[in-house]
């Protein structure tokens, strides 16, 4: 169901603009896609929203059922974050500390999402601390055992050690 997406825009650097953040999410580009972004369409969206409605519409959908966002904190400079849209690896990156709020609140804002999970791996005291910050702002946010987080799982095929840690913690934050 994954569908192609073709650009029409007149501005070259909002083109290349888009072309790079849309190869961030492995979205295609063609000549002839099924989802076609316009100028008018653009400016109908915040940019950031825009490719959050993108990614979206690729996969058939107007918004996600669940949104999940992991967080594997390992060191206070290298926090991996994933997001996952409807049980599909959507998106990871890392951060470090002083940013980790902001990212957080931009992938919030730009994926359309009907329910929100937010899990912080606690194994530790940067877990802890990063736990306290995001609770503040989202009431979603749950602290997760991150027990074999990282750990070689035949049921999830994730070769970095840290997005498969941010993976398994995102899912454990449903639980309740």
């Amino acid at each position: 169901m994954v569908k192609k997406v073709a650009l029409r825009v007149s501005d070259p650097k909002l083109m290349y603009y888009l072309i790079s953040n849309l190869k961030k999410f492995n979205i295609l580009i063609a000549e002839d896609g099924d989802i076609i972004i316009t100028d008018n369409l653009i400016k109908k969206f915040n940019f950031d929203k825009l490719i959050g409605y993108i990614v979206c519409k690729v996969r058939g959908k107007d918004n996600f059922n669940e949104l999940l966002i992991g967080i594997d904190t390992n060191k206070e400079e290298k926090l991996t974050v994933v997001v996952v849209g409807d049980g599909e690896l959507i998106y990871s990156e890392n951060s470090n500390l002083m940013e980790i709020e902001e990212k957080i609140s931009n992938i919030v804002y730009m994926f359309p999402h009907k329910k929100l999970y937010i899990g912080v791996g606690g194994g530790n005291k940067i877990g802890e601390l990063v736990y306290r910050m995001l609770k503040i702002k989202f009431t979603e946010t749950k602290i997760v055992n991150e027990n074999k987080t990282s750990s070689k799982n035949p049921f999830i095929n994730i070769k970095d050690r840290d997005i498969r840690a941010a993976y398994l913690i995102a899912l454990r934050s449903t639980l309740r």
